[in-house]
């Protein structure tokens, strides 16, 4: 199942075409974080035409790490490509990446922005790739219901015509976001308590990389598990000093 996240969508209208351009290709389930208009807004509605019906039961979250915690996969949307070490996917090979995903009764969540700003560089840290659309450089742009409508219009092609390659976990499965969530928090609590950070007005900067380089690689609960057991050993492990050396 493909699910769409809209983070603190300002306009009714938008949210009535993204309700429509969904319905159009199949797709069932929206999740809003912190709308900024109320689902129910008569523009909206009106804006949704037949899909009203998602409108009404489009689930409203507090927060993107609530949005995404049974997800498998996350991707974010952005506009330009920013200050990160991200995988940029179009449309085309997200969804050959998705439908592959779904093949393994996987859920794969794409997040969008605010209309006026998009996606914070922390929320892109907590996806595991980007979208990029390619557009003209010189008017970049899209409307918020014109970019869920190329993604989903690609995915559901993508469904019938199915390309690319498979990840294959063997005995294992794919952590969901969650579990992500869980062993980020984790790491986060014993670098803070070794000091890692040093410089504190540094953190903000090197733990969203951080995030970026757990984000973008596929782990499994095994490998989570395991991650888990050498982050431990790592903290009761004591250094022989020099002076002791024989």
């Amino acid at each position: 199942m493909l699910v769409v996240i809209l983070v603190e969508t300002q306009l009714p209208e938008n949210l009535g075409a993204v309700a429509r351009v969904m319905a159009n290709f199949g797709l069932t389930e929206l999740r809003l974080v912190r709308p900024q208009v109320d689902p129910f807004d008569p523009k909206a509605l009106a804006t949704a035409v037949g899909a009203a019906k998602l409108l009404r039961q489009a689930r409203v979250i507090s927060c993107l790490e609530e949005a995404i915690t049974d997800l498998h996969y996350i991707f974010g949307t952005s506009a330009c490509q920013r200050d990160m070490i991200k995988i940029y996917e179009t449309p085309r090979s997200f969804a050959a990446f998705a439908t592959h995903a779904l093949k393994s009764q996987s859920l794969t969540g794409v997040v969008f922005g605010p209309e006026r700003t998009g996606l914070t560089n922390d929320d892109l840290a907590r996806c595991e790739r980007i979208i990029q659309v390619p557009v003209d450089p010189n008017f970049s742009s899209l409307n918020l219901a014109q970019a869920v409508g190329m993604i989903s219009y690609e995915f559901y092609q993508a469904k019938t015509s199915p390309f690319g390659c498979t990840f294959k976990v063997g005995q294992t499965k794919k952590a969901d976001q969650k579990q992500i969530g869980q062993f980020l928090h984790f790491l986060e609590k014993n670098l803070d308590d070794v000091n890692f950070w040093r410089v504190a007005s540094k953190k903000p900067v090197m733990w969203r990389n951080l995030q970026s380089l757990w984000t973008r690689t596929n782990l499994t609960e095994q490998e989570i598990q395991t991650l888990y057991g050498m982050i431990t050993s790592l903290r009761g492990w004591v250094p022989i000093k020099e002076s002791n050396k024989q």
